[in-house]
């Protein structure tokens, strides 16, 4: 875990966070968790965050990712927010819609997260810091302690390149998707390890799911820009032909 010192960027981390929608849906959270629970700010809209500030424009953010540690695995998030907007989602955390809010949150125990209940780690903020899929989604915001730190996220994202920040990978469907729906949201280009599984390890059987997937999540139209995407990049002979396609 690096601290980030960029004064620029922990400003406006800062700033995002006084929003008075994310202020008061915040604060109602803080209110409502038990005294241990801790709440840990990771991925997209941190990431579209830095996008703006380095390259001038980013990705909309639609919804804020928020990690609650400090409680038991079963603790009851619906029950915590029973009188909220709020529904399941598919890996067993709670999306909560607060009233008046621009904004959705993705609520994840933090031993219920996909990688660390996976593969047994601890149930830290470091844990979850080093098992985020890519180096651009690699940056955590500790909303106790008002710290912000990074997994080499700043430099990923001034690079535009999308890598792997961990090895440990839950299922190939699951990353295909997130690096294919990431690399399209943001433009960037795919490092030469993601292009290498990118090419060699989506079977028939994944690919077909990762398709089902693909126009479930983001519909016809955006699954089929992505897929168009991917076959390009499957047609190049090497890493290197595929940066001249980028143009990089």
């Amino acid at each position: 875990m690096t601290p980030v010192t960029d004064a620029r960027i922990i400003a406006a981390v800062e700033a995002f966070f006084h929003r008075p929608d994310v202020c008061g849906s915040m604060d109602l959270l803080r209110r409502r968790l038990p005294d241990t629970a801790r709440i840990g700010v990771a991925g997209g809209a941190l990431r579209n965050l830095i996008i703006g500030l380095l390259h001038g424009s980013a990705p909309p953010t639609r919804d804020i990712d928020l990690f609650v540690g400090g409680v038991k695995r079963h603790f009851a998030l619906s029950a915590l927010l029973r009188d909220q907007p709020t529904e399941s989602t598919g890996l067993g955390g709670l999306r909560w819609r607060p009233p008046g809010s621009a904004f959705v949150y993705d609520l994840c125990l933090l031993p219920n997260f996909v990688v660390i209940k996976t593969f047994h780690l601890g149930a830290t903020f470091e844990s979850l810091l080093a098992s985020i899929d890519f180096t651009v989604n690699a940056i955590l915001y500790d909303d106790y302690q008002r710290t912000l730190t990074e997994n080499g996220c700043i430099g990923a994202i001034r690079h535009r390149m999308i890598d792997f920040n961990s090895t440990l990978i839950p299922g190939k469907c699951l990353i295909a998707y997130r690096m294919l729906l990431i690399g399209h949201k943001t433009g960037f280009a795919f490092a030469r390890p993601v292009y290498q599984f990118l090419k060699q390890q989506l079977d028939p059987e994944t690919l077909t799911q990762l398709k089902r997937v693909l126009r479930a999540k983001v519909g016809k139209v955006v699954a089929a820009a992505i897929l168009a995407g991917l076959d390009a990049l499957c047609r190049t002979p090497t890493y290197e032909a595929y940066l001249l396609m980028r143009g990089l």
